[in-house]
């Protein structure tokens, strides 16, 4: 075989090897995720509520859930992942966790990132349809936040979760 043609095969393999090419980053989150094994209504990681404020949250939250078949759940940690939003991190949490019937899609999650000083009402598919992003920004800025300069992150919550339910109903 000339010496042309073994050049040719030899660059013609190089290149083939190197189709795989360098593959996508993506920031594995996943691994990241709180664990929610007990299907518990609010995972408080930051400790922003008192077990009693915890209990009166979950109290509204299952008693709706019950009414309507929506599921709310809350997720408060000290910062998210880097590289992540704090509203693409809250949905792959609710996906993660399961958040609302796989069929209708009926579930929402609350986000709080304390010391990123971030929050994302992240809804399904079918909530959405309900409860717009423009509605959920309206309840973060509106009634979330300036309890949070407060500091009453349960008062916060519970405006929300309250507003929430009224729009969804």
């Amino acid at each position: 075989m000339p010496l042309k043609h073994i050049f040719k095969l030899l660059i013609l393999m190089l290149l083939f090897s190197s189709c795989k090419g360098k593959q996508p980053e993506t920031t594995a989150i996943s691994s990241s995720f709180p664990l929610n094994e007990s299907q518990s209504r609010i995972v408080d990681l930051s400790n922003l509520f008192l077990n009693i404020e915890k209990d009166s949250l979950t109290q509204k939250i299952l008693q709706y859930e019950e009414e309507t078949t929506n599921q709310i759940a809350i997720l408060t940690i000290d910062s998210i992942p880097k590289n992540n939003t704090i509203q693409y991190y809250g949905t792959q949490v609710a996906n993660s966790w399961g958040v609302g019937q796989k069929d209708k899609n009926n579930g929402l999650l609350i986000t709080v990132s304390k010391f990123d000083r971030q929050i994302a009402i992240s809804t399904g598919i079918g909530t959405e349809q309900t409860i717009t992003d423009n509605d959920c920004k309206i309840i973060i800025n509106q009634l979330m936040i300036p309890e949070f300069k407060n500091q009453d992150y349960y008062k916060g919550v519970d405006k929300a979760i309250d507003s929430l339910i009224l729009l969804w109903d």
